[in-house]
Protein backbone atom coordinates (compact mmCIF):
# COMPACT_ATOMS: atom_id res chain seq x y z
CA UNK A 1 0.00 0.00 0.00
CA UNK A 2 1.13 3.55 -0.67
CA UNK A 3 1.23 6.01 2.19
CA UNK A 4 -0.36 9.37 1.71
CA UNK A 5 2.90 11.08 2.62
CA UNK A 6 5.05 9.61 -0.11
CA UNK A 7 5.91 11.66 -3.14
CA UNK A 8 3.64 11.14 -6.10
CA UNK A 9 5.02 11.32 -9.64
CA UNK A 10 4.12 14.48 -11.48
CA UNK A 11 2.23 12.47 -14.07
CA UNK A 12 -0.31 11.45 -11.45
CA UNK A 13 -1.89 14.87 -11.08
CA UNK A 14 -5.46 14.95 -12.25
CA UNK A 15 -6.13 16.69 -15.51
CA UNK A 16 -9.48 18.46 -15.75
CA UNK A 17 -12.05 18.85 -18.45
CA UNK A 18 -11.86 22.56 -19.08
CA UNK A 19 -15.30 23.06 -20.53
CA UNK A 20 -17.95 20.82 -19.05
CA UNK A 21 -20.64 22.33 -21.21
CA UNK A 22 -18.87 20.97 -24.28
CA UNK A 23 -19.61 17.49 -22.98
CA UNK A 24 -23.34 18.03 -23.17
CA UNK A 25 -23.93 19.96 -26.36
CA UNK A 26 -24.14 17.16 -28.92
CA UNK A 27 -27.36 15.56 -30.22
CA UNK A 28 -26.34 12.26 -28.64
CA UNK A 29 -26.03 13.91 -25.25
CA UNK A 30 -29.43 15.52 -25.62
CA UNK A 31 -30.92 12.04 -25.95
CA UNK A 32 -29.61 10.96 -22.57
CA UNK A 33 -30.30 14.07 -20.48
CA UNK A 34 -32.82 13.38 -17.74
CA UNK A 35 -35.22 15.75 -15.99
CA UNK A 36 -34.18 14.45 -12.56
CA UNK A 37 -30.83 16.23 -12.47
CA UNK A 38 -28.89 16.10 -9.19
CA UNK A 39 -26.24 18.71 -8.44
CA UNK A 40 -23.08 16.60 -8.13
CA UNK A 41 -21.37 19.29 -6.04
CA UNK A 42 -24.15 19.81 -3.48
CA UNK A 43 -25.24 16.14 -3.31
CA UNK A 44 -28.37 16.86 -1.26
CA UNK A 45 -29.37 13.66 0.51
CA UNK A 46 -33.02 13.75 -0.52
CA UNK A 47 -32.13 14.26 -4.18
CA UNK A 48 -29.44 11.56 -4.20
CA UNK A 49 -31.86 9.18 -2.46
CA UNK A 50 -34.51 9.88 -5.10
CA UNK A 51 -31.99 9.35 -7.87
CA UNK A 52 -30.78 5.98 -6.56
CA UNK A 53 -34.36 4.89 -6.01
CA UNK A 54 -35.09 5.64 -9.65
CA UNK A 55 -32.32 3.31 -10.86
CA UNK A 56 -32.68 0.63 -8.16
CA UNK A 57 -34.19 -2.02 -10.42
CA UNK A 58 -31.23 -1.82 -12.85
CA UNK A 59 -28.56 -0.95 -10.27
CA UNK A 60 -26.73 -4.28 -10.02
CA UNK A 61 -26.83 -5.15 -13.71
CA UNK A 62 -25.55 -1.76 -14.79
CA UNK A 63 -22.76 -1.76 -12.22
CA UNK A 64 -21.51 -5.12 -13.47
CA UNK A 65 -21.84 -4.25 -17.15
CA UNK A 66 -20.36 -0.77 -16.94
CA UNK A 67 -17.36 -1.98 -14.92
CA UNK A 68 -16.95 -5.03 -17.18
CA UNK A 69 -17.43 -7.17 -14.09
CA UNK A 70 -14.40 -5.67 -12.36
CA UNK A 71 -16.50 -4.38 -9.46
CA UNK A 72 -16.82 -7.94 -8.17
CA UNK A 73 -13.06 -8.31 -7.86
CA UNK A 74 -12.72 -4.88 -6.24
CA UNK A 75 -15.27 -5.83 -3.59
CA UNK A 76 -13.41 -9.07 -2.93
CA UNK A 77 -10.28 -7.00 -2.37
CA UNK A 78 -12.08 -4.94 0.27
CA UNK A 79 -13.44 -8.04 2.00
CA UNK A 80 -10.00 -9.66 1.92
CA UNK A 81 -8.48 -6.55 3.51
CA UNK A 82 -10.80 -6.91 6.50
CA UNK A 83 -9.24 -10.31 7.22
CA UNK A 84 -6.15 -8.49 8.48
CA UNK A 85 -8.15 -7.33 11.51
CA UNK A 86 -9.64 -9.49 14.23
CA UNK A 87 -13.35 -9.01 13.72
CA UNK A 88 -16.61 -9.70 15.45
CA UNK A 89 -18.70 -6.88 14.00
CA UNK A 90 -18.45 -5.12 10.63
CA UNK A 91 -20.47 -2.13 9.40
CA UNK A 92 -20.88 -1.68 5.64
CA UNK A 93 -21.98 1.90 4.91
CA UNK A 94 -23.75 2.92 1.68
CA UNK A 95 -24.27 -0.79 1.09
CA UNK A 96 -26.65 -0.30 -1.86
CA UNK A 97 -28.07 -3.74 -2.64
CA UNK A 98 -25.56 -5.42 -0.34
CA UNK A 99 -22.92 -6.76 -2.73
CA UNK A 100 -20.02 -5.81 -0.46
CA UNK A 101 -21.86 -7.08 2.63
CA UNK A 102 -22.43 -10.42 0.89
CA UNK A 103 -18.75 -10.59 -0.05
CA UNK A 104 -17.84 -9.87 3.57
CA UNK A 105 -20.02 -12.78 4.65
CA UNK A 106 -18.29 -15.07 2.16
CA UNK A 107 -14.83 -14.01 3.27
CA UNK A 108 -15.63 -14.54 6.94
CA UNK A 109 -17.81 -17.62 6.34
CA UNK A 110 -20.50 -16.30 8.64
CA UNK A 111 -18.15 -15.81 11.61
CA UNK A 112 -18.84 -12.08 12.01
CA UNK A 113 -21.93 -9.96 12.59
CA UNK A 114 -22.52 -7.71 9.56
CA UNK A 115 -24.64 -4.57 9.60
CA UNK A 116 -25.39 -2.97 6.23
CA UNK A 117 -26.88 0.53 5.97
CA UNK A 118 -28.06 2.75 3.15
CA UNK A 119 -30.46 5.67 2.87
CA UNK A 120 -32.25 4.21 -0.17
CA UNK A 121 -35.14 2.03 0.93
CA UNK A 122 -35.52 0.65 -2.58
CA UNK A 123 -31.91 -0.53 -2.76
CA UNK A 124 -32.14 -2.09 0.70
CA UNK A 125 -35.29 -3.99 -0.26
CA UNK A 126 -33.49 -5.44 -3.28
CA UNK A 127 -30.59 -6.37 -0.99
CA UNK A 128 -32.92 -8.17 1.41
CA UNK A 129 -34.43 -10.08 -1.50
CA UNK A 130 -30.95 -11.13 -2.65
CA UNK A 131 -30.11 -12.33 0.87
CA UNK A 132 -33.34 -14.31 1.02
CA UNK A 133 -32.81 -15.91 -2.40
CA UNK A 134 -29.26 -16.88 -1.44
CA UNK A 135 -30.45 -18.53 1.75
CA UNK A 136 -28.49 -16.07 3.90
CA UNK A 137 -31.30 -14.82 6.12
CA UNK A 138 -30.06 -13.84 9.56
CA UNK A 139 -26.48 -13.26 8.40
CA UNK A 140 -26.62 -9.65 7.18
CA UNK A 141 -28.74 -7.03 8.91
CA UNK A 142 -29.95 -4.15 6.73
CA UNK A 143 -30.94 -0.78 8.12
CA UNK A 144 -32.12 2.43 6.47
CA UNK A 145 -29.87 5.22 7.72
CA UNK A 146 -27.92 8.33 6.76
CA UNK A 147 -24.12 7.94 6.85
CA UNK A 148 -23.77 11.39 8.44
CA UNK A 149 -25.75 10.34 11.54
CA UNK A 150 -25.23 6.64 12.24
CA UNK A 151 -27.77 4.99 14.57
CA UNK A 152 -25.12 3.30 16.72
CA UNK A 153 -23.38 3.93 20.02
CA UNK A 154 -19.66 4.70 20.17
CA UNK A 155 -17.03 1.98 19.70
CA UNK A 156 -19.31 -0.71 18.25
CA UNK A 157 -17.50 -2.09 15.18
CA UNK A 158 -14.12 -3.65 14.45
CA UNK A 159 -14.22 -2.58 10.80
CA UNK A 160 -16.23 0.00 8.87
CA UNK A 161 -16.32 -0.34 5.08
CA UNK A 162 -17.72 1.89 2.37
CA UNK A 163 -17.66 0.97 -1.30
CA UNK A 164 -18.41 3.58 -3.98
CA UNK A 165 -20.42 5.64 -1.52
CA UNK A 166 -18.24 8.36 -0.02
CA UNK A 167 -18.38 10.58 -3.09
CA UNK A 168 -22.20 10.66 -2.90
CA UNK A 169 -22.26 11.96 0.69
CA UNK A 170 -22.92 15.68 1.09
CA UNK A 171 -20.85 16.24 4.25
CA UNK A 172 -17.98 13.80 3.81
CA UNK A 173 -15.96 14.93 6.83
CA UNK A 174 -19.01 14.50 9.09
CA UNK A 175 -19.53 10.99 7.72
CA UNK A 176 -15.86 10.11 8.24
CA UNK A 177 -16.12 11.33 11.83
CA UNK A 178 -19.20 9.17 12.33
CA UNK A 179 -17.34 6.14 10.97
CA UNK A 180 -14.55 6.91 13.42
CA UNK A 181 -16.97 7.32 16.34
CA UNK A 182 -18.61 3.91 15.92
CA UNK A 183 -15.32 2.07 15.36
CA UNK A 184 -13.61 0.39 18.32
CA UNK A 185 -10.07 1.46 19.28
CA UNK A 186 -7.76 -0.72 17.21
CA UNK A 187 -10.39 -1.00 14.48
CA UNK A 188 -10.01 0.04 10.86
CA UNK A 189 -11.82 1.92 8.12
CA UNK A 190 -11.65 0.71 4.53
CA UNK A 191 -12.88 2.87 1.66
CA UNK A 192 -13.07 1.77 -1.96
CA UNK A 193 -13.85 4.60 -4.35
CA UNK A 194 -13.52 5.49 -8.00
CA UNK A 195 -10.56 7.63 -8.95
CA UNK A 196 -8.97 8.95 -12.14
CA UNK A 197 -6.25 7.19 -14.13
CA UNK A 198 -2.95 9.07 -14.02
CA UNK A 199 -1.86 8.33 -17.60
CA UNK A 200 -2.81 11.21 -19.89
CA UNK A 201 -4.33 9.27 -22.80
CA UNK A 202 -6.08 6.74 -20.58
CA UNK A 203 -7.33 9.60 -18.39
CA UNK A 204 -8.87 11.35 -21.41
CA UNK A 205 -10.49 8.18 -22.71
CA UNK A 206 -11.83 7.30 -19.27
CA UNK A 207 -13.31 10.80 -18.80
CA UNK A 208 -15.02 10.53 -22.19
CA UNK A 209 -16.36 7.11 -21.24
CA UNK A 210 -17.72 8.35 -17.89
CA UNK A 211 -19.32 11.57 -19.05
CA UNK A 212 -20.60 10.59 -22.47
CA UNK A 213 -20.76 6.84 -23.04
CA UNK A 214 -21.92 5.62 -19.63
CA UNK A 215 -25.17 7.66 -19.68
CA UNK A 216 -25.88 6.48 -23.21
CA UNK A 217 -25.33 2.83 -22.25
CA UNK A 218 -27.56 3.29 -19.21
CA UNK A 219 -30.31 4.75 -21.39
CA UNK A 220 -30.07 1.89 -23.87
CA UNK A 221 -30.39 -0.59 -20.99
CA UNK A 222 -33.50 1.18 -19.76
CA UNK A 223 -32.10 3.06 -16.78
CA UNK A 224 -31.92 6.75 -15.83
CA UNK A 225 -29.23 8.32 -18.01
CA UNK A 226 -29.19 11.49 -15.91
CA UNK A 227 -28.34 9.47 -12.81
CA UNK A 228 -25.31 7.96 -14.49
CA UNK A 229 -24.25 11.35 -15.80
CA UNK A 230 -24.32 12.52 -12.18
CA UNK A 231 -22.23 9.52 -11.08
CA UNK A 232 -19.67 10.28 -13.77
CA UNK A 233 -19.37 13.88 -12.64
CA UNK A 234 -18.94 12.86 -8.99
CA UNK A 235 -16.06 10.60 -10.04
CA UNK A 236 -14.46 13.37 -12.09
CA UNK A 237 -14.64 15.83 -9.18
CA UNK A 238 -13.74 13.45 -6.36
CA UNK A 239 -10.46 14.15 -4.52
CA UNK A 240 -7.47 12.19 -5.88
CA UNK A 241 -6.05 9.50 -3.55
CA UNK A 242 -3.43 11.64 -1.81
CA UNK A 243 -5.95 14.39 -1.04
CA UNK A 244 -8.42 11.81 0.21
CA UNK A 245 -5.72 10.58 2.64
CA UNK A 246 -5.64 14.05 4.20
CA UNK A 247 -9.43 14.23 4.38
CA UNK A 248 -9.61 10.87 6.16
CA UNK A 249 -6.85 11.92 8.56
CA UNK A 250 -8.72 15.12 9.40
CA UNK A 251 -11.55 12.98 10.80
CA UNK A 252 -9.19 11.37 13.31
CA UNK A 253 -8.00 8.28 11.46
CA UNK A 254 -4.30 7.43 11.61
CA UNK A 255 -1.83 5.41 9.52
CA UNK A 256 -3.93 6.18 6.44
CA UNK A 257 -2.66 4.45 3.33
CA UNK A 258 -4.03 3.78 -0.13
CA UNK A 259 -3.62 1.31 -2.96
CA UNK A 260 -4.49 2.18 -6.56
CA UNK A 261 -6.17 -0.62 -8.52
CA UNK A 262 -6.83 -1.27 -12.21
CA UNK A 263 -4.56 1.46 -13.58
CA UNK A 264 -5.92 4.00 -11.13
CA UNK A 265 -9.63 3.59 -11.91
CA UNK A 266 -10.27 2.86 -8.24
CA UNK A 267 -8.35 3.37 -5.00
CA UNK A 268 -8.66 1.55 -1.70
CA UNK A 269 -7.89 3.60 1.43
CA UNK A 270 -7.30 2.18 4.88
CA UNK A 271 -7.11 3.99 8.22
CA UNK A 272 -6.84 2.91 11.83
CA UNK A 273 -8.37 4.16 15.08
CA UNK A 274 -6.08 4.17 18.12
Amino acid sequence: MKTGRKAVPSGSSLSTISNVSSLTDSPADALVMDKNIVDHKERRASEVDRMFSSIAIHYDLLNHILSFGLDKGWRRKVASETRKTECRKILDVCTGTGDTAIELFRQWKGQVHIEAIDFSRELIEIGRKKINEAGLNGTIFFKESNAEALPYKDNQFDVVTITFGLRNIMDRIQALKEFYRVTKPGGVFICLEFSQPAHGLFHALYSFYLIKLVPMIAAVLGSDAGAYRYLGMTIKDFPPPRELVRLIESAGWRDVTYLSLTSGIVAMHRGKKY
